[in-house]
């Protein structure tokens, strides 16, 4: 086809190029030559010469030559048209292609987001159906009701993808919401939003409306108050939902999210703030039914059922351990009588009120606290029953039954009346009178019984030894308060002798307590009974007040001047007139302040650090001394000791008593003399017995001793000869 067709053109150009072209050329050609124009005539003759024999080639030539530039051209020229259409073929099939490859990747795209969005729903779905797993395991768990909700709260952060979760929950007492769980960016449990009043603030208005408020719109939310934060942490959305029972609230589940929420998220926080609210309910009913099952709901202390489990758990661990235990049943005396007389409302807030006085007679001392450590109960009606533990021997119990009937038997005010009640306790002990629970609480029972039928307001052991020392310790209790009312003690005075002169520079004063009947009571026999019930403060003041005075009197007696050490107990220093009774003594006595040594130990000085430095700072300013006893056996730091105003430091016996045996005990007593030394400190040590432990004490230079070595405490009458012959012997 294209054959035919580029032929054709070149029969037509080559005819052109003979019949026009070449005469033309011929034309040309002669008047180049001859310089002039033919006539018609001899223009005519040339054309006919043109196309003669002789001129036959030349056309020939001309013709061929310009065939062949045709056949050239419309080669040409076809080619063009061909490569013109199969471009714009190409460019419609590209087209096309692409337009199909288009609607392709269309539909690509929208089966990816179509999948992509099946997949976010499913995933969704699934943490929406993890979310309602979680919420309904975690309130079935045998837990509190806050370890509950936090795990409620945590999983909501998680599965909601949150910035945090709260529930709060209804006080209806006091009639606000109180923050039980959150989790997320906030996990503490404080601040101004652990306690809100309904009403107050939007957790508060939520409670009151019993409507929730969601929003994806915090930054803007006028009922949002601190827009400020909402915008700094970039939060979006926010939902609150009452939790509601019987359209009764319960609490509020509240969150913030920096996501907006969906629809189905919303519907999820519906549904579980529905099961949590179920759960709240139900745990407080768990909570209720186990309040009523093992506590006292007058009181509020634990039941009999209660301490029987307790005390035979402890009996376990004190077999274990072949450690001892004692149970302290308490009965109020004819009880009865204040419900008859007043009624029960009036005998219940009476109950109440015993149950608070028992409570604080226990606890107010560190050693019976320790004991003690709130394990007691109502057993019913008028009686109460205390567990003990760690008891050293049998007089810790005494002295526990002595508080509390002391505590007990005072005057209580009760609806404009004054009120009076004794009680009676018996007293059994694991594992001399029970080896279990039943058999200890029987034995209890039976000693109270003994003690009601004793006169009452009294206590009883169950076994007869331990009953006999008990009622010589009540003896000795109330043979000491007879003391102090007729005056029946006297001060023996120690010698403090100078380790270089091995004169008298001092004398400590030490109380005695002397019967009717002549018999001589060591102080470690009756001292700590007297700290039990509070006795030791008049004692106390008894050697004060006679040291002073006997001080003065010898003063004034001989020339030798020394001052008189006094032991203050915690009891005594701890007054609140401490500083002006000690002033009013010394007024009283004449006796130079100088003259006056306070004994101090660094427990006691411990107890209040700031009140013990105020009062220790008014002695030393009119004078008297300062003496830190038994040092080394209390739990004073050195910076206290530097910030303390005293003058010496007494070595405690049990460090002296075994310097020659004991390498350890010899390195404290060179090191407290030491660094009492460096703080310009004078050092006394007590108990020395022997040349040994002087020597020893001498050659480390303590300043002064006092012991049986050279003399023990001894009445006022001997004290005066070893000061007036300048005893310095054993």
């Amino acid at each position: 086809m294209k054959s035919k067709f580029l032929f054709k053109w070149f029969l037509i150009y080559t005819l052109i190029g003979y019949f026009i072209i070449h005469p033309v050329f011929m034309g040309i050609g002669h008047f180049m030559h001859q310089g002039n124009l033919y006539t018609l005539h001899s223009l005519y003759d040339f054309v006919l010469n043109s196309f003669s024999f002789k001129m036959m080639p030349w056309g020939i030539i001309i013709a061929l030559a310009c065939g062949i530039i045709g056949y050239l051209y419309q080669n040409l020229r076809l080619n063009e048209d061909l490569l013109q259409n199969a471009k714009m073929d190409l460019e419609r099939k590209v087209e096309i292609r692409t337009t199909k490859l288009s609607k392709a990747n269309q539909e690509l795209t929208r089966e990816i987001f179509q999948r992509k969005k099946a997949e976010a729903g499913l995933i969704n779905k699934a943490r929406l159906s993890t979310l309602g797993a979680e919420i309904g395991s975690a309130l079935v768990q045998r837990e509190g009701l806050e370890s509950l909700l936090q795990l409620c709260t945590e999983s909501i952060v998680k599965n909601l993808d949150a910035a945090f979760a709260r529930i709060w929950t209804l006080n209806e007492k006091e009639n606000q919401l109180e923050l039980m769980a959150s989790a997320g960016m906030y996990t503490h449990k404080n601040g101004n939003h652990c306690s809100i009043p309904v009403g107050k603030f939007k957790i508060g208005r939520i409670a009151l409306e019993k409507k929730p408020h969601l929003t994806n719109k915090v930054i803007g939310d006028s009922q949002i108050s601190d827009q400020e934060w909402a915008k700094r942490e970039e939060m979006i959305a926010f939902a609150g939902h009452p939790l509601v029972v019987s359209d009764r609230l319960v609490g509020v589940l509240a969150m913030f999210s920096k996501k907006a929420l969906r629809e189905a998220d919303l519907k999820a926080l519906a549904s579980i703030s529905d099961e949590i609210a179920l759960g709240i309910e139900r745990k407080k009913a768990e909570d209720k039914i186990h309040f009523l099952a093992y506590y006292d709901d007058l009181t509020g202390l634990p039941n009999r059922s209660f301490f029987k489990k307790l005390l035979e758990r402890k009996i376990e661990d004190a077999e274990r351990y072949r450690q001892t235990c004692s149970i302290v049943i308490i009965d109020l005396n004819d009880f009865s009588r204040i419900n008859d007389t007043f009624g029960h409302s009036i005998g219940d807030e009476f109950l109440k009120t015993v149950c608070s006085r028992l409570l604080n007679t226990l606890r107010s001392s560190d050693n019976v606290a320790r004991m003690f450590e709130g394990r007691i109960a109502r057993m019913g009606g008028d009686e109460f029953i205390v567990l003990l533990q760690g008891l050293d021997s049998f007089l810790d119990a005494s002295r526990v039954a002595h508080r509390i009937l002391n505590g007990l038997s005072r005057v209580y005010e009760m609806g404009g009346h004054e009120l009076f009640i004794t009680a009676s306790i018996g007293i059994a002990s694991f594992p001399d009178d029970g080896k279990n629970a039943d058999d200890l609480i029987k034995n209890a029972d039976t000693a109270l019984n003994y003690a009601k039928k004793s006169g009452k307001n009294n206590f009883q052991f169950y076994s007869k030894p331990m009953n006999d020392a008990s009622l010589e310790l009540l003896a000795m209790e109330t043979s000491l308060r007879q003391a102090i009312k007729n005056k029946e003690f006297l001060l023996y005075y120690q010698p403090k002798i100078d380790l270089t002169t091995r004169k008298i520079i001092g004398m400590e004063a030490l109380v005695r307590w002397k019967t009717k009947k002549g018999e001589l009571i060591s102080p470690a026999n009756f001292i700590p009974l007297a700290e039990e019930n509070g006795l030791i403060v008049p004692i106390d003041k008894f050697v004060m007040q006679t040291g002073c005075l006997q001080n003065k009197i010898w003063q004034r007696a001989c020339k030798e001047k020394i001052g008189v050490a006094i032991n203050v107990s915690g009891a005594q220093f701890g007054q609140e007139n401490f500083v002006k009774e000690v002033l009013t003594i010394l007024k009283n006595t004449d006796l130079d302040p100088q003259y006056l040594e306070l004994e101090i130990t660094e427990t006691t000085i411990m107890t209040n650090p700031k009140r013990a430095v105020q009062n220790l700072n008014e002695l030393k300013d009119v004078g008297i001394k300062i003496s830190l006893d038994d040092f080394g056996t209390g739990y004073s730091s050195l910076s206290y000791l530097q910030r303390l105003p005293i003058d010496s430091l007494k070595i405690d016996i049990s460090f002296i008593r075994n310097v020659a045996n004991d390498p350890n005990d010899a390195a404290i007593v060179k090191t407290i003399i030491t660094m009492a030394q460096n703080l310009n400190l004078r050092v006394i040590a007590e108990g020395v017995e022997d040349e040994y432990q002087f020597e020893f004490l001498r050659k480390h230079k303590c300043d002064a001793i006092q012991g049986y070595l050279f003399s023990p405490p001894v009445p006022a009458e001997e004290f005066f000869d070893l000061l007036t012959r300048g005893n310095n012997s054993n």
